[in-house]
This record gives C-alpha cells, sequence and structure tokens, in this order.
C-alpha cells in the first residue's frame, strides 16, 4: 500500500480554485506520510553516507538528496488531463526497477520526504512560470537547521527537474504559492483514505532559462512568508 499511485481527475466544471485546493493537499499530505515512512529514511541515509556526507554537514545532506534526485529521478509529463501522485517509497521502488517516470511534484514528494525523515523542515512552492496567472510548476523548499554561511537561516528552494540547477536557481517565477509539511501529523496516511473526485494536471516541463543567485525574488518573497 505505501506504494500506491494516485490517480486523480475533476469532473467538468469543477472550479479551478477547488482543484488547486486538492493539489494542494494532496502534495502535503504525501509528503508528510514519506517523512514518516522507514524506507524512505533508509534511503536517504543511504545516499547521504554513499556520498560521503560527514556528521552534522547539514547543507552537505540537502546537497547529496537534491543532487541524487535530480540525476535518478526521470522526468515524465502525467496522461493528459489525469494527475499521478505517487508515494515516496513507489517513487524510489520505481527507480531501483528502472522504470522512473515522474513529474515535477512527484519530484518534490520524494526529496521533500526523503530530507524530512533526515530532521529538515521541508515543503513545496507551487508557482506560476508562464506568467498566465496558472499555478503550473512545483519545487521543493528546504532549511537547514543551524545557520550556515551561505543561507543563514533562510529557507532554500531546489529545482529538482533539471540536473544542472543549483539551490536557489530557478525557472523564471511570477507567482509564489508556498505550503510547508506538518510532520507531527496524526491523521491515516493519505493511502488509506477513500479518494474521491480528481484534478487536471499541473505538472509539465516549465520553459524559460535559469536565473540564479541569493537575492533571486522566489527567495526573498518565500522568506518574506515563512520566518523562523
Amino acid at each position: 500500500m505505501g506504494e500506491q499511485v494516485l490517480r486523480v481527475k475533476f469532473k467538468p466544471g469543477t472550479p479551478m480554485n477547488k482543484r488547486f485546493e486538492t493539489v494542494v493537499e494532496y502534495l502535503r499530505q504525501l509528503i508528510e506520510d514519506g517523512i514518516r515512512d522507514q524506507f524512505v529514511r533508509q534511503k536517504a541515509v543511504e545516499i547521504v553516507n554513499r556520498a560521503g556526507v560527514r556528521p552534522h554537514d547539514e547543507l552537505g545532506e540537502i546537497r547529496a538528496i537534491v543532487k541524487w534526485v535530480q540525476n535518478n529521478v526521470i522526468y515524465r509529463k502525467d496522461p493528459y488531463m489525469v494527475e499521478y501522485f505517487m508515494t515516496a517509497r513507489r517513487i524510489l521502488k520505481d527507480v531501483e526497477k528502472g522504470a522512473s517516470a515522474a513529474d515535477c511534484d512527484d519530484f518534490v514528494i520524494v526529496a521533500a520526504s526523503m530530507l524530512g525523515s533526515l530532521g529538515y523542515p521541508v515543503g513545496a512552492i507551487i508557482v506560476d512560470s508562464n506568467k498566465d496567472g496558472v499555478f503550473n510548476h512545483v519545487m521543493l523548499t528546504t532549511k537547514t537547521m543551524a545557520p550556515t554561511r551561505q543561507y543563514g537561516n533562510k529557507w532554500i528552494v531546489a529545482e529538482l527537474i533539471f540536473p544542472n540547477f543549483k539551490l536557489n536557481q530557478s525557472v523564471p517565477v511570477s507567482k509564489v504559492y508556498p505550503l510547508i509539511a506538518d510532520p507531527n501529523t496524526t491523521r491515516d496516511p493519505i493511502h488509506r483514505q477513500q479518494i474521491a473526485g480528481g484534478i487536471n494536471s499541473l505538472s509539465g516541463a516549465p520553459s524559460g532559462g535559469m536565473s540564479g543567485g541569493y537575492t533571486h525574488p522566489l527567495v526573498r518573497a518565500l522568506n518574506g512568508i515563512f520566518r523562523r
């Protein structure tokens, strides 16, 4: 059950705000479920150990997880007008079998789940990358527990579907909707809940070049919303 794929699609005429609320809630719950999955934690530990990250190197652990996801999870669009949501365990199992096929929200689910399982605050940044008022892309956000020389104690954004992107580099962004996962939730895992309704796909590889640097407007906006 922990390897489930949720296939959901809204009925015609469902308001856009309702679809968006559903997307956000599925993302949040799947990240929270992944944080508490022992299989996910074991994989995260394996990744940082193989990368040679030293104990207490928080930024090194974040970079190792981000780079592994960028290099091992393979981007594929969801079926037309259908949205797939995969558990973090399912995404990792697909990588192991050579059957990886994930879109941007799945990339965030697995990366946030692994980082959360290692003790980091995590969430998703849902963005409008086409300047058309529609949220169409998702990125990871996380932060170290202790301040670092490079980022202080601020939130960090990670673009996962492009392997050449470094931390705090992103596609062009005109609108941001951030959400943060709650690792202390006591609800049932999402794969045990009744799934009804559905959503239109928000996925798709966004176009445009990257714009990096710690002064990126997305980073400023995020840190203006979430304070430590």
